[in-house]
């Protein structure tokens, strides 16, 4: 039973890390914008599918990676000049903006539905040896996934502290028609930052089907409310926070998959965002009521 706890416990690490690099650029863009994005998990897919099909075409994993990570940023962007921003100045309420992302969400998913007629395709990746340390056993795939989250985290955090954008970013998102009488550019900065956080999303993606080797329609949106949970409950615009989460809700998914059953899994993501909902009923609105910016 212990041998069972100990890798399932290190599946859960593996999974944080997806849940992280995607929690990551949800937390700045909800922290940011107070735009609760439910087409997150779409744009997810998106950079999936595009990995995918570098895949199919013969180009390396690590271009796979980038032109997944080029495509979310590239979605994330046209959905928020092309739809968001109409709403914003329609100046549409928190609720129904949220609706907004959801139905861009649905109108992803089954488009791409559509296209796939429903099939699930294999990616593939080089295998090598795995690396055993008494019950645990990790693939060199699954120790690199989880070093590039930390890597993200380092880099994005010293960005925030010590780049010009960054101090941007965090005086925009604290109070932003200040910010703009100071003389910053809250549109470039909104800019900028849905652009990384869409590129985080579209490489989460990818980095999640290189981990389970397949990919579908539904790819990001299962993993939505596992991202959603994370970034609430660890605060809303907290990397480190998200992370931390992740890790929390990373191995708890995997320890009740191991020990109930992989269907249980799901159970346990939904689960954890109903709690995170129920003790931290605020967060989703970003503490700012009447605060939304978009592209």
């Amino acid at each position: 039973m212990l041998s069972q706890l100990l890798a399932s416990a290190a599946d859960g690490i593996v999974l944080a890390a997806i849940i992280a690099v995607a929690a990551m650029g949800f937390t700045l863009q909800f922290g940011l914008t107070n735009v609760l994005n439910l087409s997150f998990g779409s744009v997810m897919t998106i950079g999936g599918f595009t990995a995918y099909l570098a895949n199919v075409a013969g180009l390396s994993a690590w271009l796979g990676m980038l032109l997944g990570g080029v495509a979310g940023g590239l979605a994330t962007i046209a959905l928020g000049r092309g739809v968001l921003r109409l709403y914003a100045r329609r100046r549409t309420q928190l609720f129904e903006m949220m609706m907004v992302t959801l139905g861009l969400s649905l109108v992803i998913d089954y488009g791409l539905q559509s296209i796939s007629q429903n099939a699930i395709y294999g990616y593939t990746v080089l295998q090598a040896s795995p690396v055993r340390l008494g019950p645990i056993v990790l693939t060199p795939i699954q120790l690199f996934i989880v070093l590039l989250a930390i890597v993200i985290l380092v880099v994005v955090e010293a960005a925030l502290k010590f780049t010009k954008l960054g101090k941007a970013l965090r005086a925009t998102a604290v109070e932003p028609s200040l910010a703009r009488s100071c003389g910053i550019q809250t549109g470039r900065v909104v800019l900028i930052t849905w652009t990384i956080s869409g590129f985080l999303c579209g490489l989460a993606g990818v980095v999640y089907i290189i981990s389970t080797q397949s990919v579908d329609y539904s790819t990001g949106e299962l993993f939505l409310p596992l991202i959603i949970a994370a970034a609430i409950l660890g605060g809303v615009g907290s990397l480190r926070g998200a992370v931390v989460a992740a890790v929390v809700m990373g191995i708890v998914t995997e320890v009740v998959a191991g020990f109930g059953g992989a269907a249980y899994s799901t159970v346990a993501g939904f689960a954890i965002l109903v709690v995170v909902l129920l003790l931290r009923p605020g967060s989703v609105s970003g503490g700012a009521e009447d605060r939304q910016l978009v592209l």
